[in-house]
């Protein structure tokens, strides 16, 4: 019979819905259980494109042992990390509190109160090479539940209070100081050989590659932009880029980034959208532009929704086996190429006859040298060679298609889909194309109609349902959307919601007693405290992001009460944030903003005339991290943006466009041609040659 998981919208616990362990979702019917039967809760975090939470899955939650021993002695609590990050990122710190380290499946056993006082990952069911299975710690931790009660309760609440009260704020903090130190951090983290910081496995950081693009654009520092590039092309030539499918997957096990561990999610594809589109500002590399549209084309045909969303991940098992989907033995190319087609993906693409991946026999594509490389190796034009492998790859993928699919969770996050609101309008502004702008427009009205309906944000969208309040990832995601949807569409009634959205993330998230951003609202909190978390995951901080959409509202509205409140935020960071800035990147994002010079564009005309075009595209083809844009393109826009931006209400309306420049307090005389605009901006080149800071 299915257990209590056979309802839930999740489809990760819908996965586990036929285990024999008796499982609730996190409701208060399963502590009160706890508390009632005097038994420990076993909490079980995962996701449902988890590799290791399927093995988990099948060697313990399935067997039927197992099962009797967790039924027995503990009330099993199952929680999907994307519906509910609030209660994973609490649970995570203890993890890592505790062994140090963290991952998925996250395990953890605690109190009905929810202390907890034991964590881990991933547990065979028996015992391995010296560790301890499943097995033994369920009988050891049921043994000292009833023997030493009292020592696991002083542990647990011991572990609560460190989180609660290790959060000391930094003090005396020198903002470029600190930008310098985080640039020298990831500099000694960074490959110079593979690109990308450490060793295996291999992450796409993507806030460590937007602040680095920040440093150089401050600095000039040549450096800087080459650990980006190299990253940038390492990870797209590399296997962790589906070339025959596109999109990315979730990181490299190896420190080359040729073999992925194959799960595929929106919000990695989303911040990849926005990493290559804001280097492609710079340096206009066609491979960055290329790589934008590729990620998209992938989100549109297997991540769209018909509500104009997108679902949130696609599995990294297909056929009961991790990667299954995107491997090829060599007989299989053989049977599908001719042989000249077959010699070229051996060189291009690294095919082996027995596979190159260890203990395999399949292949996994990976690209072994940019093209004009290859174009010499073949004698080949590199154009023509890449029309060559496009007609390999539409026949490679035309038989992938017929293969097991991975299995799609098609929940929709308000986060996630707000972080793709960023890439989508930061596309359309670098690559000048349409039709990112109304992906973007169509993306943000689906968002706008659930907040002018209810009020406020939903976290989780599923069959039909709105549902799980809305955290502070929700607010500070869709709200950085909208802010970039604005500078890009020009549109004063975008600016009029994130006004509103943001005052209402202040107030419902903003900790008046301690400072800071917390992930929930206070009556939503169902954890032993209200949590924070201000480093950056593969995802930026949102507490960041949030204080990042304060400065800028500050300066395109004038109001100072968003500048005040950034500051505070800046006030209530930690003391770890002195020694580790490499894991506040987003933080120095906005710390970067804060310490200017900001640079206004204001963009006024009584309609969308060629010359309003001409000038705005003047504003987004080029980084300006620190340039503000805003404006309206007609009298009625013109008039509701006076409103919402009484800073610029005495700007006068003419009978075109013209534009109004402001650096660092300094306004200049109003512009009206794209030469006399672009001898305003603040562009840097990336010709210049300023000396490295840390290049020995």
């Amino acid at each position: 019979m299915p257990n209590r998981l056979a309802n839930e919208k999740s489809l990760y616990l819908r996965q586990h819905a036929d285990n024999p362990v008796d499982w609730y979702p996190w409701t208060a019917e399963a502590f009160q259980r706890a508390r009632q039967e005097d038994k420990p809760i076993f909490l079980s975090i995962g996701y449902s494109a988890c590799h290791w939470c399927h093995v988990m899955e099948r060697e313990s939650f399935s067997d039927p042992e197992v099962a009797r021993l967790l039924n027995e002695h503990f009330i099993c609590v199952k929680v999907d990390r994307e519906e509910r990050p609030d209660i994973d990122t609490f649970y995570m710190d203890v993890c890592q509190a505790m062994t140090g380290h963290g991952g998925w499946p996250l395990t953890i056993i605690m109190t009905p109160e929810k202390l907890p006082f034991f964590a881990g990952t991933y547990f065979p069911k028996t015992d391995r090479f010296g560790h301890p299975g499943l097995m033994t710690l369920l009988r050891e931790i049921a043994q000292l539940w009833h023997s030493q009660r009292e020592d696991l309760l002083a542990y647990a609440q011991r572990v609560v209070n460190f989180l609660r009260h290790h959060r000391q704020p930094a003090a005396n903090i020198t903002s470029e100081e600190l930008l310098k130190h985080a640039y020298e951090q990831l500099y000694r983290q960074w490959d110079p050989q593979h690109g990308g910081f450490g060793n295996a496995p291999k992450f796409p950081m993507v806030p460590q590659l937007l602040f680095l693009l920040r440093w150089w654009y401050r600095t000039g520092d040549p450096q800087a932009l080459r650990m980006v590039d190299h990253t940038l092309l390492s990870m797209r030539l590399g296997g962790i880029y589906d070339h025959i499918g596109f999109g990315f997957h979730r990181y490299a096990t190896d420190e080359r980034w040729r073999i992925p561990h194959f799960e595929k999610m929106l919000s990695d594809q989303a911040l990849l959208m926005l990493a290559y589109a804001e280097a492609f500002q710079i340096q206009r590399n066609p491979l960055w532009a290329q790589t934008v549209r590729e990620i998209f084309q992938y989100c549109q045909r297997e991540l769209f929704s018909p509500e104009g969303t997108f679902y949130t991940s696609e599995d990294a098992d297909s056929a009961g086996e991790e990667g299954a989907f995107y491997l090829w033995t060599d007989a299989e190319l053989r049977q599908l190429l001719s042989p000249p087609e077959h010699d070229f993906l051996r060189f291009a693409f690294g095919v082996e006859p027995q596979g190159n991946i260890p203990g395999r026999i399949h292949n996994h594509l990976f690209q072994t040298a940019p093209w004009d490389v290859l174009g010499e190796h073949f004698g080949m034009d590199p154009l023509e060679l890449q029309q060559h492998w496009t007609a390999i790859r539409t026949k490679l993928l035309a038989y992938r298609q017929r293969r097991v699919p991975p299995q799609r969770d098609e929940k929709v996050l308000t986060d996630w889909n707000g972080l793709m609101l960023v890439a989508l309008s930061v596309a359309a502004r670098s690559l000048g194309e349409e039709s990112f702008l109304i992906s973007a427009q169509r993306l943000a009205t689906r968002f706008l109609d659930q907040w002018r309906n209810h009020g406020h944000l939903f976290h989780r969208y599923a069959d039909g349902e709105w549902a799980i309040p809305g955290m502070l990832n929700d607010y500070a995601f869709l709200l950085w959307g909208l802010l970039e949807l604005y500078t890009t569409a020009m549109e004063p009634a975008l600016l009029e919601v994130a006004l509103s959205i943001a005052h209402q993330l202040r107030s419902r998230f903003w900790d008046d007693s301690r400072g800071g951003f917390c992930l929930t609202a206070p009556e939503e909190t169902e954890l032993p405290l209200r949590y924070r978390d201000d480093t950056d995951g593969a995802i930026p901080a949102a507490s960041a992001v949030a204080c990042s959409c304060f400065l800028r509202l500050s300066r395109m509205t004038g109001d100072t009460l968003w500048q005040t409140w950034a500051e505070e935020a800046f006030t209530s960071l930690p003391e770890t944030l002195r020694h580790a800035p490499m894991a506040f990147t987003s933080w120095l994002v906005a710390y970067d903003m804060a310490l200017g010079p900001v640079t206004e564009v204001c963009l006024l005309s009584p309609q969308p005339t060629p010359r309003f075009h001409e000038l705005r595209t003047v504003v987004h083809r080029h980084f300006l991290p620190r340039t503000i844009l805003l404006g309206a393109a007609s009298e009625k826009a013109t008039a509701l943006f006076r409103c919402l931006a009484p800073a610029y209400a005495n700007y006068p309306l003419e009978s075109d466009a013209v534009a109004y420049v402001c650096t660092a307090g300094t306004c200049y005389p109003p512009v009206r041609t794209p030469t006399a605009l672009i001898e305003l901006l603040p562009i840097r080149s990336a010709t210049e040659e300023t000396p490295s800071s840390e290049t020995s």
